[in-house]
């Protein structure tokens, strides 16, 4: 409800600023400056187009997931992209909304606190849910920053194991790691020292049933 409160307040918000907008695309069409008004509106639409795609996506819940963490990258100064799917029914998996929801959450947000100890033009953090013709759901969480060697690797899925301090619960990645056990799917840490990108990499076998999730 919180995520979902958010999105609808980023909504509220362009509605508000649509006079300011209005006032500073007139002012520039007075003074003629027909380059700088290009560029000021097609920021204008890109970000309204943003938020258009995720608020008519088929599932609320994802699409309240995404734009929450929009906005929390927004105010941290990452570069956050993502990928859901065209189609999302809840009635045709077996893997429940509220489950991908912890998995992804727990990601991005560790993946939001490595990747903003980088200079700001080196944040970025990319997620991806994609249901596969195998009958697969593929989850995906990359960001750059940290190494995680194979040691790290060994460990970091362990309830109270944290980088980040007396702060963190150390429970974020733990909670991914159940959640995959539960639905007996595999998980991968990929980090690569040549790009400097950490990828968690999950893969969720589901399959078709007739009850609501």
């Amino acid at each position: 409800m919180e995520e979902i409160n958010d999105m609808f307040t980023s909504i509220r918000g362009q509605r508000h600023d649509f006079l300011n907008h209005v006032q500073v695309i007139h002012t520039m069409v007075q003074m003629g400056r027909t380059e700088q008004l290009k560029s000021y509106v097609a920021d204008l639409v890109k970000e309204t187009q943003e938020v258009s795609d995720v608020v008519h996506h088929c599932s609320p819940a994802l699409a309240a997931f995404v734009q929450a963490k929009m906005t929390v990258s927004i105010g941290k100064g990452i570069a956050f992209t993502y990928e859901l799917p065209d189609n999302w029914n809840a009635q045709e998996t077996t893997i429940k909304v509220i489950d991908i929801i912890k998995i992804m959450g727990n990601l991005v947000d560790n993946a939001f606190d490595e990747t903003e100890t980088l200079p700001i033009d080196q944040r970025h953090v990319h997620a991806s849910i994609r249901f596969t013709e195998s009958k697969t759901i593929e989850l995906e969480v990359s960001n750059r920053g940290r190494m995680i060697d194979a040691k790290e690797k060994e460990i970091i899925f362990l309830p109270g194991y944290s980088t980040k301090g007396e702060d963190h619960t150390g429970l974020g990645l733990a909670i991914v790691a159940e959640r995959v056990k539960y639905y007996q799917g595999t998980l991968e840490v990929q980090s690569d020292t040549e790009s400097g990108t950490t990828t968690f990499h999950i893969t969720l076998k589901h399959s078709e049933t007739s009850i609501a999730i």
